[in-house]
């Protein structure tokens, strides 16, 4: 079963528009007897293929991964220019594996009077726990393939759910932490109308007449000024653009001393450039 949106081209009688349809496939002919208004699909057929090429276009979930070749003299240039001095250790064979790393780009909107909006993309490691704000930015010019690794892919230690929930915690930490000019700015704005409501109030009490009490308008006033206060208030809402599953490379390295001594295993991110001991 699938719900995806399909855009409807314009016709004589109707605008274009978009809209969801409820697909039920099977991929096997004994069972659409088993499952009434099914559409049988097979590797090839169009229908198969228009449901991807829908989901590829306009789906929130992107999978890929970043094709890796280990070439361990390249791999240790990179590292030897990532040192604060030249190494001194010999690099043991290297291991490449692949972690599975869940990134999700969310957009914040600022609201109060006015509405400002915010990208922010954040990504967790699901084997190391380790969250990263760059990733998006580090494979824009990286060519990555669609299907998943079909080897050297490290199992995730951590969960789909508990690797978005913690995202999630770690954007509501870094927003209580953003800088707040935007609610200050609001603020000023608020109280500036609030004098302006209480001049005109008070400059037309003066004229009030027998059919307009000054109940009534303290009354509008009152109204007037929750109102105000309603569109001033500040909220911050988080929506979600889109997800995706990347596999990325990591190298590790044995790493062996001079004088013959075990040293920490080297892990070396090629999509960041960056490296770390174990």
């Amino acid at each position: 079963m699938a719900q995806c949106q399909v855009a409807v081209p314009r016709t004589f009688f109707t605008p274009p528009r978009v809209e969801t349809l409820n697909l039920q496939m099977v991929c096997e002919p004994e069972q659409a007897s088993q499952y009434p208004g099914s559409e049988l699909v097979i590797k090839g057929s169009y229908r198969l293929q228009w449901f991807i090429d829908g989901i590829r276009e306009r789906g929130l979930l992107f999978r890929g991964t970043f094709p890796y070749e280990l070439d361990p003299r390249k791999i240790q240039r990179e590292i030897a220019t990532l040192l604060r001095e030249p190494p001194r250790f010999f690099f043991e064979q290297p291991t490449l594996t692949y972690h599975p790393e869940l990134l999700v780009n969310f957009r914040v909107s600022f609201e109060t009077d006015e509405k400002i909006e915010e990208l922010c993309s954040l990504a967790i490691d699901l084997v190391s726990g380790v969250i990263t704000s760059n990733l998006l930015s580090e494979i824009a010019n990286k060519k990555i393939n669609p299907t998943p690794p079909k080897k050297h892919l490290e199992k995730r230690q951590i969960s789909y759910r508990e690797g978005f929930n913690s995202l999630l915690n770690h954007l509501k930490w870094q927003l209580q932490n953003h800088d707040d000019s935007w609610m200050q700015s609001a603020e000023a704005r608020w109280k500036e109308e609030v004098t302006y409501l209480e001049a005109f109030y008070r400059e037309n009490n003066s004229e009030t007449t027998e059919s307009e009490s000054a109940s009534d308008a303290e009354t509008s006033f009152y109204r007037r000024l929750a109102e105000g206060y309603r569109k001033f208030q500040p909220i911050i809402r988080i929506h979600i653009v889109n997800v995706g599953l990347l596999y990325l490379p990591v190298i590790h390295y044995t790493l062996e001393s001079y004088d013959g001594d075990k040293l920490p295993v080297l892990i070396y991110d090629p999509v960041r450039r960056k490296i770390k001991a174990n």
